[in-house]
């Protein structure tokens, strides 16, 4: 007997414990909308960075592969025209990978801003969801 009244205590810490958690339910579902929202919004952007640059290094291997052509039919005999070919694919090489840089830091600050845009979204639909928890709480039953 005295264990049973013992027990109850600790049924009721569980329950209250289960009902605070159960109590943050709402809050973490938009904050899980939110993450996912995000998480979308990289994918989006990591894919559009993607397709540009492997359309860079395609045209970087086809013009590499002309240059060797021109190289072997042309320049052989002329090692200025040789390295007028290689300087002119290496220069455009370097405006790919400037294009690679400047695309990588657009698709890195439209993630950060997402990422921010969300978190502030999550955080202001937190406050709302516990306004609303808290007023329900505080509301006396008819």
């Amino acid at each position: 007997m005295a264990d049973e009244i013992e027990t109850f205590p600790s049924i009721q810490n569980m329950m209250k414990s289960a009902q605070a958690a159960l109590a943050a339910a709402p809050m973490m579902g938009a904050q899980s909308a939110h993450f996912w929202q995000a998480q979308d919004q990289f994918l989006k952007e990591f894919e559009t960075f993607s397709a540009a640059w492997f359309k860079r290094r395609h045209v970087a291997t086809r013009t590499a592969l002309e240059a060797g052509k021109q190289i072997a039919e042309k320049a052989g005999h002329d090692p200025a025209v040789m390295l007028q070919v290689m300087s002119d694919w290496q220069t455009h090489s370097m405006e790919r990978l400037n294009e690679d840089a400047q695309e990588y830091a657009e698709m890195i600050t439209k993630c950060m801003g997402a990422l921010a845009q969300n978190e502030v979204e999550a955080a202001e639909d937190s406050v709302e969801i516990a306004a609303k928890a808290m007023k329900q709480a505080k509301s006396k039953p008819v």
